[in-house]
């Protein structure tokens, strides 16, 4: 069944650019289909005779063989949450999470889809492309991340390209084409070493960068939010449009044309896309709507159609002035004559559209080369676990290691380094914390688990908590003397759990404020039950846990710092955060408004102090996850505060991630990189 929608003026009052589109510029109103029975979701993707939908909790799948016009569903498997952009290839359908990961579907046979593994990718999976035996995810500030799926079951990790901010990546011809979210770039790499791969070519966007298309010898970008160019008082919700290139020459990617879509100002949802069928463009402008654009001349668009979708389904409590007038248009798919559009909250829906037709794919795979030597810093001893090594956690003389897939690893630490005692098998494990003889393990949607450490060095379990939430607990840090734990599934809400008795933990807390938690904004430790948490572009929030419960007691104080650094605790007794990578703000809890700046000394040409901090009596260790890079600070006088060159380190062929210490001796996790131990 479909249900006939004419979505007219009336429908959208309160279109917050100010009311419906100008037909003049964007063409009338057009009649749209809603597939009846169906539900909001991120991303659709059509492959053969099929339609494919990922939602927040599923994937669906319609058949449009007999009429494409009215898709009939004929399967849903739940279980693959978060989903925010999907690409088929050959029999698989993979699936970005963000902080989900990567799901990757068996669609051979497409009445019964079934889930092959869930992969824990470097950073928030959003973009995707793939091939037969590698794809390529886009990771925010992190890059695009090459996978091995040769063996779906088992992806391995071939290189990272670091760009500004990719949300979204196209392959074609040995390169990729990202667009670059914040900076507005369509970034162009050259893949053609899988080891090694670079970028060779850049395009100014006049927006933040996200969805991307190839046809021909023209590459076709969907912007976003702000302008980067007019006036300064105008560039706000002016950025959202759709630019045309030429990338016959792809270091010196050529703007042919810009179509501007009308302003709007809220930021809700993120989501961008367009496709192009010869002449005719397809875009999605998430809130603002579906614009259908005569192409034909790029450097003179025109718009033919637009759709405007009914208002939202609220399935949580939001302010009556927060509410929109429209759902969100969170991506397309071309069929053959028609163009199905994924209503974020309210379903999918069908435009007729003759100029639209199934995208082809082409085929595609790739040789992967053997891995290259890794280089090994000689202050460094470096050990492959054929993994990414995420957290380390030490105890007296063994430490403990969040491996990711390959589970949670047992070393004895000795004069010699780091020998490997023990693995136990789990499906991911993210993060390990110690308090006295017992370690807490996050290890993904399990929650949270407790061992008790024997003398030996061995775990027995002894208890499991859970969060109010569908996510993977990620980050874990044991406050208060071991009464609390807190935790982060790296979205927008912190938890604490009441680990009092191991055996019965317990959520008490579950809040945030408005920002969201990119990686670890947690301090090791309190100070008297009161601790900070940087949020992304909220500042710092105040948490206090010497009440009868947890509550926050303290919202956007100063200093705003970037949202990849963290705090930890300074033996003088303030929390220590890095700011703008040249300087440190000591936080008191006393005087939450009033950070102490200072400047930090002797720092290296191209150095920036940035990053999770973890303090080690006197000194310092910052590592910048994004960067690979450890630098180190001696805090003996806090007013001011010296890098020790000789103790920073280059780790960016991976991921670096907090330290651990042990007897003044750095352990590092470096993510696919390795583990790695100061001589």
């Amino acid at each position: 069944m479909m249900a006939k929608i004419v979505l007219a003026s009336a429908l959208v009052a309160g279109y917050a650019s100010g009311g419906t589109p100008d037909p003049g510029k964007y063409g009338p109103a057009l009649p749209v289909d809603r597939v009846e029975g169906s539900d909001g979701c991120t991303a659709v993707e059509v492959a053969g005779d099929y339609l494919y939908a990922a939602g927040s909790d599923y994937l669906a799948v319609f058949d449009i063989k007999t009429d494409p016009a009215k898709p009939k569903q004929v399967a849903t498997m739940h279980g693959v949450r978060g989903c925010r952009q999907i690409a088929i290839y050959g029999d698989k359908a993979y699936i970005t999470a963000r902080n989900s990961g990567l799901w990757i579907v068996d669609i051979k046979d497409p009445l019964n889809p079934k889930l092959i593994r869930q992969f824990d990718t470097i950073e928030l999976a959003t973009g995707i492309a793939a091939a037969e035996n590698v794809i390529f995810v886009a990771h925010r500030v992190y890059g695009v991340q090459l996978l091995d799926v040769s063996d779906p079951r088992f992806p391995q990790h071939i290189s990272q390209v670091r760009t500004a901010e990719a949300q979204s990546v196209v392959y074609r011809d040995g390169l990729l084409y990202v667009g670059d979210w914040g900076v507005g770039k369509l970034t162009i790499i050259d893949i053609h070493d899988l080891r090694n791969p670079h970028v060779v070519g850049e395009g100014r966007l006049d927006g933040f960068g996200d969805g991307v298309f190839l046809q021909g010898n023209l590459c076709y970008c969907s912007t976003g939010h702000d302008a980067k160019s007019g006036p300064k008082e105008e560039r706000e919700g002016n950025g959202r449009g759709v630019e045309i290139f030429d990338i016959s020459d792809p270091a010196k990617p050529a703007k042919l044309g810009v179509f501007k879509f009308p302003r709007f100002l809220r930021r809700d949802d993120d989501y961008w896309t367009v496709r192009a069928c010869g002449d005719t463009m397809f875009c999605v402008d998430s809130h603002n709507g579906f614009y259908v654009l005569d192409a034909s001349d790029p450097a003179n668009m025109k718009g033919i159609g637009n759709v405007q979708l009914p208002p939202p389904v609220y399935k949580w409590k939001i302010p009556e002035e927060r509410k929109l007038a429209n759902d969100c248009c969170a991506s397309l798919a071309t069929g053959d004559g028609v163009v199905y559009l994924a209503g974020l909250t309210t379903g999918i829906y069908v435009v007729k559209a003759p100029a639209a037709r199934k995208q082809p794919q082409p085929e595609i795979k790739f040789d992967i080369p053997p891995p290259k030597p890794a280089t090994v810093d000689p202050r460094l001893r470096r050990y492959d676990l054929h993994c990414q090594v995420r957290r380390v956690a030490v105890k007296d003389d063994f430490a403990y290691v969040a491996a990711s897939h390959a589970g949670l690893k047992l070393f004895r630490i000795t004069g010699e380094g780091l020998q490997e005692l023990k693995t136990w098998d789990r499906e991911c494990v993210y993060d390990v914390a110690v308090h006295g003889d017992t370690l807490f393990v996050a290890e993904g949607e399990p929650g949270l688990t407790a061992y008790r450490i024997a003398p030996d060095g061995d775990l027995s379990e002894i208890g499991r908590g859970s969060i109010q939430s569908s996510e993977r607990v990620q980050i874990v840090h044991i406050l208060k003397d071991g009464k609390y734990a807190a935790a982060s599934c790296g979205t927008g809400t912190a938890y604490i759990l009441d680990v009092t008795d191991p055996a019965k933990m317990e959520q008490v807390y579950r809040g945030g404020v408005g920002g969201i938690l990119y990686a670890d904004m947690f301090p090791c430790r309190d100070r008297d039950g009161v601790f900070p948490i940087n949020w992304h572009s909220r500042g710092i929030a105040w948490y206090s846990l010497n009440g009868e419960k947890p509550q926050e007691t303290k919202r956007n104080a100063p200093p705003s710092g970037s949202q990849m650094d963290g705090v930890d605790l300074a033996n003088n007794g303030l929390f220590v955060f890095p700011v703008r990578g040249r300087q440190l703000a000591f936080l008191d809890p006393a005087l939450p408004e009033s950070p102490r700046l200072v400047d930090v000394k002797s720092i290296p040409a191209g150095v920036w102090v940035r990053g999770i901090p973890t303090v080690d009596g006197n000194v310092v260790a910052f590592a910048a996850r994004r960067e690979g890079k450890v630098v180190t600070v001696d805090l003996s006088d806090p007013n001011s505060p010296t890098v020790v060159q000789e103790r920073c380190y280059d780790l960016s062929e991976g991921n670096c991630d907090r330290v651990a210490f042990h007897q003044g001796k750095m352990i590092i996790p470096a993510g696919h990189y390795g583990l790695f131990m100061e001589k």
